[in-house]
């Protein structure tokens, strides 16, 4: 089964559970990181409270994705892709093993490969949770139980994002649910509108990946994406734009084309003033950068501390 595991100070992370123990209600598990692939490693399990676990499918696993990506990046999104992706042959009769000899086997290298990152940043939480226990434990399975967090000082939420989430909604909602833009994108699409996001989709490079999305929550922009594949499918031909270059024209031409309609719209402003209002993005509070720069700072230190290891080794 596949599941989402809370671990300590750590946000809930991929796992594949591989026994259960009712009487106890304990489980061992397998946090899905780069590791997984590692048939040594993974001789050794964690044997995890099944109160911290949930179901992968659970109701609110956009919010646990959401705030796994906030400190480990693109990294969770990578661990989602192996599991949809084994669930996806799983469905359709491709691949009958488990999860774990999916991600062994040759058939998932070009998803294991996609993101294309480092692997060392790939390693939560297995490489924190075997420093712990380093030199102590040779047992098959590692305890792990949740640690009391020591009370720290609250600091009440910040509702500048709250706020922007707030906005964001009616611009959703005027897009998917009002389909207020539609009429302007059909235009786009059909070259009675001019749009300086399509020449620029006309002339950017191939290996382009920066996308300006504007919505800041992932359920929104998801929301929004899948309305514009709809109108994509029902106005452009399927023979004009390889699967590639569909999903680029919807997120690097339809994408804020239909999100400046809304702000125009919803906030009874000019094209061109809401084109600004885009194009300077959300406007994050002092207490959001300040966190963002920390995060930043001990990614920074982690690389380093790495390569100082493997100048060390070599």
């Amino acid at each position: 089964m596949l599941v989402w595991c809370k671990f300590q100070k750590y946000p809930h992370w991929p796992a594949v559970v591989r026994s259960v123990k009712p009487r106890i209600k304990k489980a061992s598990i397998l946090f899905v990181d780069e590791n997984i692939i590692d048939v040594e490693k993974n001789k050794k399990g964690f044997t995890v409270s099944v109160r911290t676990l949930k179901p992968f499918d659970c109701e609110n696993r956009h919010q646990l994705t959401a705030a796994a990506r906030h400190i480990y990046k693109t990294s969770v999104d990578w661990c989602v892709a192996l599991i949809d992706d084994y669930r996806i042959r799983r469905g359709c009769g491709s691949f009958t093993g488990s999860f774990v000899e999916y991600c062994t086997a040759e058939l998932s290298i070009p998803v294991r490969k996609s993101f294309g990152q480092d692997p060392s940043l790939m390693t939560f939480p297995y490489t924190s949770i075997a420093n712990q226990v380093e030199g102590g434990n040779s047992d098959s399975e590692i305890e792990i139980t949740p640690s009391r967090q020591h009370p720290t000082k609250k600091l009440l939420p910040d509702r500048k994002k709250a706020a922007r989430d707030r906005a964001n909604e009616k611009l959703v909602q005027f897009i998917v649910k009002a389909k207020g833009a539609e009429k302007h994108l059909q235009a786009v699409i059909k070259g009675q509108k001019p749009s300086r996001w399509l020449e620029e989709f006309k002339t950017r490079t191939r290996n382009s990946s920066v996308i300006d999305t504007y919505l800041e929550d992932d359920w929104q922009l998801d929301q929004v994406v899948n309305y514009l594949k709809a109108v994509c499918e029902m106005n452009v031909s399927t023979k004009l734009l390889e699967d590639y270059e569909r999903s680029r024209f919807i997120l690097d031409v339809l994408l804020p084309e239909a999100i400046i309609c809304a702000i125009a719209e919803v906030e009874q402003m000019s094209i061109k003033k809401a084109e600004e209002k885009y194009m300077k993005g959300p406007l994050h509070s002092e207490r959001e950068v300040e966190h963002f720069n920390k995060e930043i700072e001990k990614e920074m230190k982690l690389k380093q501390k790495l390569l100082k290891k493997e100048e060390s080794t070599s």
